[in-house]
C-alpha cells in the first residue's frame, strides 16, 4: 500500500533546453528535503556531454 503520491518531473538540459529524461519524486519526503534539492547530471545528445539538469513538473490529464 503506497504511503504517499509521487510526482513525475521532466529533466531538461540547462545549456540546450533539450529533454533528457524523467524522474518520479515525492514533492517533499519525511526529512523535509524537497524536489528542488535534487541534483543530477545527465548526458545530453545535443551538447554531447554530461550537463546539469533542471526539473519541471509534468502535467497529465486524468
Amino acid at each position: 500500500m503506497p504511503r504517499g503520491k509521487r510526482t513525475v518531473f521532466a529533466m531538461f538540459c540547462t545549456v540546450s533546453g533539450n529533454r533528457v529524461g524523467s524522474v518520479r519524486l515525492h514533492k517533499q519526503n519525511s526529512k523535509g528535503i524537497g524536489w528542488k534539492d535534487f541534483k543530477r547530471a545527465k548526458y545530453c545528445a545535443v551538447c554531447r556531454k554530461r550537463t546539469a539538469v533542471k526539473l519541471k513538473e509534468e502535467r497529465h490529464s486524468a
